[in-house]
């Protein structure tokens, strides 16, 4: 925006040598190839994210999971990665797919997720971990490869997960996430 205000302030003062002052424009237009890309913005961090209790927890989690399609769309892994306890697997597997579609020059769409904390659980005393079941309601998904062609689509999917919570250092991370169906 500074840019601008200068660009137009120097047209002004510039009364008959406008012509040549318009190359500030430019400037301006540069970021317009980046509009035309995939509108995607971070979701805000919470502030409930800062209690250490199962409200904490239950921010987090809905946070982390909204991150998702964030991370998918822009290739912005960091606080994916440093939210991910290492032992995740799917937040390994998801944070491997996001490198890959970046990595061909893939394209990824959809796939926002609603989170909705539908049952808290004690916090584990000997772990530190707080169990939440969350229900997931996904929207579709879909990835273009660089040549404009679908590999991928899913359908809208809903599904309640139980999404493990923990903290190191006083910062919460998943220690996993995982379908309650994948037993029964």
């Amino acid at each position: 925006m500074a840019l601008v205000v200068l660009g137009l302030a120097g047209a002004c003062t510039d009364g008959g040598e406008s012509g040549p002052t318009p190359e500030p424009t430019p400037t301006v237009a540069s970021p317009s190839p980046s509009a035309s890309e995939p509108e995607v913005v971070k979701p805000e961090r919470p502030e409930a994210m800062d209690r250490d209790d199962a409200e904490g927890a239950a921010a987090a989690a809905i946070y982390f999971l909204s991150l998702r399609s964030y991370m998918m769309v822009s290739g912005d892994t960091a606080e994916w990665e440093a939210m991910s306890h290492e032992s995740c697997g799917f937040c390994s597997g998801d944070l491997e797919q996001a490198r890959q579609i970046h990595e061909r020059g893939d394209s990824f769409s959809g796939g926002r997720i609603l989170a909705t904390v539908v049952e808290v659980y004690a916090r584990d005393s000997l772990t530190g971990v707080t169990p939440l079941d969350v229900e997931m309601d996904e929207s579709v998904t879909s990835i273009v490869d660089h040549s404009g062609q679908e590999i991928f689509r899913s359908d809208r999917s809903v599904e309640v997960n139980r999404v493990e919570m923990g903290q190191i250092d006083g910062e919460w991370v998943v220690v996993e996430v995982a379908s309650l169906l994948a037993g029964g």
